[in-house]
């Protein structure tokens, strides 16, 4: 092929040359040919450039379904497995502290002992009271027998012998009020020694030797790290599918990264009331010891029954008033056009993005070349030909001039070329 010449500005056009060549040739070698049939060529060679349409090399992806492999990423917060504020149940001065803050303890361990010298004396006294009402009830039930034989002998008065049967009912009262009171000492002796009640660790201590501490006083925090439970937040369309026993992985940041195995163990029927989200809980048994109460943790829920959804590349949505859409490539008269379509869109995965409405499966919908079309732009889909319009309607015009200009013609087919 011969190049065109260059220039230190531009290069003229091989089809403007071409076209010009012909012109100045034909007028040269035919100065007494019509006129008429000279304009008549001229016009057609313009026409025929002028019919050729700019056509846009574009990318195209074909809509498909896939399946996500990440349904959800949602951050959550991690909450000891068991966690309480110990307070103590009796009062008293603290005369003992078995244990310090971070020591792991068991369940029932004693941790916080008060001084019990008064509970101990109640206690005897309530035992001694109750061992005075046995007493009063073994009487009132002898005279209430001897009562029912001179009853029966008719030696004894109606009115009496109530009176003994009452006096029967009413010791038999005052034991059972004896057993509370001295049930009461007891426990009260018992809560002078605070103990663990499940195994874990001890996050912190609030009394110290010498304080005196009444019913209700904060005196320890326990926590059970060696399980946790993650809360997080999910939307209405998340909370729909999942199920608990869904397996999900937990990253923490703040643990360089470690990431842990969870399982979800329940989700929310009722919208939070702050946010709209639906509360879920997880599940999770770390290894190492390196859980805190309050960690940030970074939730990947997935769902083994997630079904197939029509999906295509986030690079192919154009936002336009406000609303996503495409650009779908269709066949019109053996041209491929481009019809936008405007989308409803769902989840996001990565690159890819779920379309809810506004294609089909089998759509080939544009994402790269987009940006400069409108509806109905006449496109090249990338790896495909184009049809020379203009070149076609040019060599046919020459090829009718060269019947009539000889060899005029194969210099401006070589131009062309």
């Amino acid at each position: 092929m011969n190049a065109c010449p260059v220039r230190a500005s531009r290069c003229i056009s091989p089809l403007l040359l071409a076209v010009t060549v012909i012109l100045a040739l034909g007028q040269s070698a035919c100065q007494d040919s019509d006129p008429l049939n000279q304009n008549a060529s001229s016009q057609s060679l313009g026409e025929a450039a002028r019919g050729s349409k700019a056509r846009l090399r574009v990318q195209v992806d074909t809509i498909r379904r896939v399946r996500m492999t990440s349904s959800a990423r949602v951050t959550g917060t991690v909450r000891a497995f068991h966690h309480a504020m110990i307070n103590a149940e009796t009062q008293g001065r603290v005369i003992a502290r078995h244990v310090e803050a971070g020591a792991s303890v068991s369940q029932g361990q004693l941790l916080i002992e008060l001084e019990s010298s008064r509970l101990r004396l109640e206690l005897r006294r309530t035992v001694a009271s109750l061992s005075a009402a046995r007493t009063v009830l073994a009487h009132a039930e002898r005279d209430y027998d001897r009562a029912q034989q001179l009853l029966a002998q008719k030696a004894m008065s109606t009115q009496r012998y109530d009176d003994l049967e009452h006096a029967v009912n009413r010791a038999e009262d005052e034991i059972a009020l004896a057993m509370v009171a001295r049930d009461t000492a007891k426990r009260n002796l018992e809560d002078a020694r605070i103990t663990a009640p499940f195994a874990g660790t001890v996050d912190a201590l609030m009394v110290d030797l010498g304080d005196f501490v009444t019913s209700g006083t904060a005196v320890a925090t326990l926590v059970d790290l060696t399980r946790v439970r993650i809360f997080a937040g999910v939307t209405a369309r998340e909370a729909a599918r999942l199920e608990p026993g869904t397996s999900a992985r937990v990253s923490f940041a703040d643990l360089g990264g470690a990431t842990f195995e969870a399982t979800l163990q329940s989700v929310g029927r009722v919208a939070n009331g702050s946010d709209g989200t639906y509360d879920i809980e997880l599940w999770m048994q770390p290894v190492g010891g390196l859980m805190r109460d309050g960690l940030v943790a970074q939730i990947e829920l997935t769902d083994s029954n997630e079904t197939p959804r029509l999906m295509t590349r986030r690079a192919a949505v154009l936002r336009r008033d406000g609303h996503p859409e495409v650009f779908v490539v269709v066949e019109e008269n053996g041209d491929s056009v481009v019809r936008a379509r405007t989308l409803r869109t769902g989840r996001s995965d990565g690159d890819w993005i779920e379309v809810l409405e506004g294609l089909d499966e089998g759509d080939r919908v544009v994402w790269d070349g987009h940006f400069a079309l409108d509806d109905g732009s006449s496109v090249i889909v990338d790896g495909g030909s184009a049809p020379n319009v203009a070149s076609d309607a040019v060599n046919n015009e020459m090829t009718s001039i060269a019947s009539d200009r000889g060899n005029t013609d194969h210099v401006a087919v070589e131009l062309l070329e």
